[in-house]
């Protein structure tokens, strides 16, 4: 089992690579880093970036959906509110309802309901049950979420029209399934998971009923607890550079020449110095003589790997060289890859692939103007 999640995660990190690059190429287009576009050339780029958005999503599914059937999968469960994960997940698919003309309205009773579950995976299970829902039915119209709490768990309901359909379950879950079978597998192994149940019914106006049962103890907070706020980065062309007597440096180090590419052209139009490493041993080299402000280190990487890089960096007799941040970077998409990185001595870890807004965060959290 280790080794099938051990190739997943390598499955993973391969596929998100070309896309890391897709989307960011996309988003320094829409910056206007290139120079300005027309309309319809803007229109061209976002259907782009929908389109690798989806892919990356696809293979986000297949991925996890193979941790679960491996059993590498557990749960954590901390106190939280119904609502907020609701409301993530029809955030994450307003770009797919509106394609669809299709309006989903949520209804958590009580509004400030709480459970003791696993966070992202209770969201997960929100959204792949809406984006379901939402591809079964025409174009046109409404789909309600209502969610409650009895003393069996959780109960997630979403009714909506889905056109003609038979009337056994077995066979209405097998047309669902033909609208998006990964994520009506992945939504049928999260929610057994959990120890749940899920039934598809049909009701005399010929509208699907999906019922999931999670068995969840409520919560007794009863004040939602606050997102956390990611303050809108400055790094931006109006304010290029934190505060500093000199130019910032970042080090870039990846065995991926577009991603470099992109990132470093990116990172020059808005003010930085950019120096770039394609393995390891190059970006301890770049690391201890040219002593960047910041590092962005790719975890896989031939000759040696980021982790091995992060920790020699940081092993270095040089206190300054010890002191430069170093954000890991992984497509792995784990909790476990995100651990290693930090276990290694990260200052903090970046997911691929990322945008440009998550970069100049990144980039605003972790350069010190103040650095000599």
């Amino acid at each position: 089992m280790a080794e099938k999640n051990e190739f997943l995660g390598n499955m993973g990190h391969e596929l998100r690579n070309p896309l890391a690059n897709i989307i960011a190429q996309a988003e320094t287009l829409q910056e206007g880093i290139y120079g300005p576009m027309e309309k319809a050339q803007k229109m061209a780029v976002a259907a782009i970036q929908d389109s690798a958005q989806q892919l990356l999503q696809l293979i986000a599914d297949m991925v996890d959906l193979g941790r679960i059937e491996a059993g590498a999968s557990s749960l954590t469960q901390t106190a939280c509110m119904v609502s907020e994960k609701c409301a993530g997940s029809v955030s994450a698919l307003t770009g797919l309802a509106q394609s669809r003309s299709i309006q989903i309205i949520t209804d958590v009773q009580p509004p400030n309901l709480g459970v003791f579950a696993d966070a992202l995976r209770l969201q997960q299970i929100i959204t792949e049950m809406l984006s379901v829902a939402v591809l079964s039915m025409h174009t046109g119209g409404q789909l309600r979420l209502h969610i409650t709490h009895d003393e069996g768990g959780l109960q997630l309901q979403t009714l909506g029209g889905a056109g003609p359909l038979p009337s056994e379950p077995a066979l209405i879950l097998n047309r669902l399934g033909k609208v998006k079978p990964i994520g009506l597998a992945l939504l049928q192994q999260l929610v057994q998971l959990h120890g749940g149940s899920f039934t598809v019914l049909e009701t005399a106006g010929r509208q699907v009923c999906l019922t999931i049962r999670l068995p969840l103890r409520r919560s007794s907070a009863a004040v939602p607890v606050q997102a956390e706020h990611l303050p809108e980065s400055p790094v931006s062309h109006e304010a290029p550079l934190p505060a500093s007597s000199r130019q910032p440096t970042i080090l870039i180090a990846d065995d991926q020449p577009a991603l470099i590419d992109v990132t470093r052209n990116y990172l020059e139009s808005v003010g930085f110095k950019v120096i770039t490493a394609r393995d390891g041993s190059e970006a301890i080299q770049q690391a201890c003589t040219l002593l960047p402000d910041l590092i962005l280190m790719d975890v896989r990487m031939p000759v040696v790997d980021g982790l091995s890089a992060i920790r020699q960096i940081r092993a270095s007799t040089d206190p300054k060289t010890r002191a430069i941040a170093i954000i890991g970077l992984s497509g792995h998409s784990s909790a476990a890859d995100k651990e290693k990185c930090l276990a290694a001595g990260a200052t903090a870890y970046l997911n691929k692939p990322f945008g440009v807004r998550e970069l100049d965060r990144i980039i605003t959290e972790h350069i010190r103007p103040d650095r000599n």
